[in-house]
């Protein structure tokens, strides 16, 4: 149970603070230095890091990789955004979830015969 509760507080404190706005298709419109998470024809969505943009093509990383992409096989993309409601609404969730869990610790292991806590 302790280590559980341990697990599901940390898992909500490193919580990701990002969200992903949808781009219009004809308006994509990439900025270097932004992230991004694309579709190339109908494989999987990749998240990436745009180096440079031409008119008809993006060079992005991707792993580690840099990978040129013409613009007209993206058939989907998604700007990443930093979220203030979901850092807020993570950050204090995670700190209630950890206040309880150590609430929870520390009143188990407790003997029942004094104080769980000594000072000096």
């Amino acid at each position: 149970m302790k280590k559980l509760s341990m697990l599901t507080a940390l898992l909500i404190l490193f919580n990701s603070c990002y969200s992903y706005k949808s781009l219009e298709f004809p308006e994509m419109d990439f900025v270097v230095g932004e992230k991004y998470e694309i579709r190339v024809g109908d494989r999987e969505m990749e998240k990436v890091l745009v180096n440079q943009v031409t008119d008809s093509t993006i060079i992005v990383l991707q792993n580690k990789t840099e990978i040129t992409i013409k613009k007209s096989m993206v058939t989907e993309s998604k700007l990443r955004k930093f979220s203030m409601g979901k850092t807020i609404a993570a950050c204090t969730l995670g700190v209630l979830l950890t206040i309880v869990t150590i609430g929870t610790i520390s009143w188990s292991s407790g003997s029942g015969n004094g104080a769980t806590f000594e000072c000096c």
